[in-house]
């Protein structure tokens, strides 16, 4: 059915936290457990192709984003604990992750889990991180995540860190699990390359960040302000190669491709002085002569004659033209994302901004962008976020995690906007559409498979009606993160609230 559609790639959007409860999971989502193998054979009857993961990181008790999390070591709270032989104690509600309890929970049966000491030398030998991190751990059960505030000669607790090297054994053969039996499915395996930088990483990696800059995000048309992330920005003076090298390998340990968070943090970032106001930012590289940041100059890859003076220095267009070995400079770490996965299986998180550079990166390697269709104007013919704009190599979703869902947005819209999504709808699908719920969703869906994008994500709670967010972008919260996959995700929906998968294939088929 896809290929009569022309799509190439159907992929199933969930972080690790979301997958469904099972018996040998401890509160919180286990992609190896027993209902998330289920969940693979599920995925698969329904015509998907892949799985598209969250970052896998470790998150800290008091922040469970994953977009905060570490980019070595594995989140043992996606371990199936019970697999292991665990005795686990897991909370009564299932429908959310229970994090807090989830946290606790790990840390306590790490401790009880016997590794051989042999085995765990090997591990250190082949991967040098592991001890670094081992000791951060062992000093964070004393002292607090935050390294800044640690005394000068800390304690450390040695059962700490050894639990750190068991879980990530235990994560380790969790991860080969999955990747494994979602290749018996016929599923490809897609990981999160974030753009965040957790607290132990600054600790251990200090002297390759660029000091008095962190980076964020600009004004845009989404957010207005700006994002001040506060994110390390990698120092342009030092040769981080080796580094970035080995963050690949760690996140593409048998998956098949790799979500890019943020790719302008990779190419071109927004950064701003530490503590100041993110909107008074500039452009690492395309910054040779602002009176406000003179310190950027001596990392400019462009020269004053090429920036357009009438535009805001966050606009798209700052910078006027750039020549080829100005691209070669900028796309010296795509050069190594493109030869590790190709440019096929790389998701490329450009939203509603991307810059002269970037557009530039983009389409030396024919990469697509993601067009997400419930923030449309529908309107507006050259909308960027309209599903008839997109190109071959786009990504197409209807949502991620940080939007609201499907039922949510259609739930928002006044009575003039659902008629102009209908009318729009309506006329991709040749086909009138009745003012329902309902049937709006399931054209939502089945714009998404008109082309031209080829490639198609949908974030698992647009299937489900599911109104209640998934995150809050920019708010650290303990309601964020927290939405599992429905338990018995397997039954179908009833008929009057979720869209119906099968039924968006057969109208984009007839409307093809």
């Amino acid at each position: 059915m896809l290929a009569r559609l022309g799509i190439e790639r159907l992929v199933l959007s969930i972080h690790q936290a979301s997958f469904p409860a099972s018996a040998d999971d401890i509160g919180h989502g286990a992609p190896a457990s027993r209902r998330g193998r289920d969940l693979l054979a599920w995925a698969r009857g329904l015509g998907f192709t892949g799985i598209a993961l969250g970052p896998a990181g470790i998150t800290t008790r008091e922040n469970p984003s994953p977009y905060d999390a570490t980019i070595f070591s594995r989140n043992p709270l996606h371990v199936a604990f019970g697999a292991f032989g665990a005795d686990v104690h897991a909370p009564a509600q299932r429908d959310h992750v229970d994090y807090a309890h989830a946290w606790d929970e790990a840390h306590r049966l790490l401790r009880g889990i016997e590794v051989s000491d042999d085995e765990l030398a090997l591990r250190r030998e082949a991967m040098p991180w592991l001890a670094i991190e081992a000791r951060y751990e062992g000093i964070a059960a004393i002292h607090g995540d935050d390294w800044r505030a640690w005394p000068l000669s800390p304690s450390e607790d040695a059962a700490a860190a050894r639990a750190f090297e068991v879980g990530q054994l235990l994560a380790d053969r969790d991860h080969a699990a999955f990747v494994a039996a979602a290749r018996e499915h016929g599923l490809a395996v897609y990981a999160d390359l974030p753009i965040g930088i957790s607290h132990r990483d600054r600790w251990s990696l200090q002297d390759s960040f660029l000091p008095g800059y962190a980076m964020g995000a600009p004004p845009s048309r989404t957010n207005p302000d700006g994002q001040p992330w506060d994110f390390p920005v990698l120092d342009p003076r030092r040769d981080v190669s080796a580094l970035i090298a080995a963050r690949l390998d760690r996140a593409l340990d048998g998956c098949a491709g790799l979500r890019i968070d943020h790719p302008h943090g990779w190419v071109c970032p927004w950064v701003y002085q530490r503590g100041g106001d993110v909107k008074l930012g500039a452009r690492l590289y395309e910054s040779p002569d602002l009176a406000d940041h003179p310190a950027l100059a001596a990392y400019a890859r462009v020269r004053p004659d090429q920036i357009d003076r009438s535009r805001a220095r966050h606009d798209d267009d700052w910078v006027r033209a750039l020549e080829p070995a100005q691209v070669d400079a900028y796309a010296a770490i795509f050069d190594r994302l493109v030869a590790r996965v190709g440019a096929n299986d790389l998701m490329v998180e450009v939203l509603s901004t991307c810059p002269r550079p970037l557009a530039a990166v983009l389409a030396r390697f024919g990469l697509g962008r993601f067009r997400i269709t419930q923030k449309a104007r529908v309107s507006v013919a050259d909308d960027v976020y309209r599903s008839d704009n997109a190109q071959p190599a786009d990504w197409i979703m209807v949502g991620n995690h940080d939007t609201p869902s499907l039922r949510a947005v259609i739930a928002s819209w006044s009575a003039d906007e659902r008629e102009r999504r209908a009318r729009y709808l309506g006329a991709r699908l040749r086909r009138p559409l009745r003012d329902d719920d309902r049937e709006l969703a399931t054209a939502m869906l089945a714009d998404l498979f008109l082309g031209p994008a080829r490639n198609v994500i949908i974030f698992w709670p647009d299937l489900f009606a599911i109104e209640e967010p998934f995150n809050r972008p920019g708010v650290i919260s303990a309601d964020n993160w927290r939405l599992r996959m429905p338990p018995d995700f397997e039954r179908p929906r009833p008929p009057d609230v979720a869209p119906d998968l099968g039924t968006a294939l057969t109208w984009a088929i007839a409307a093809r």
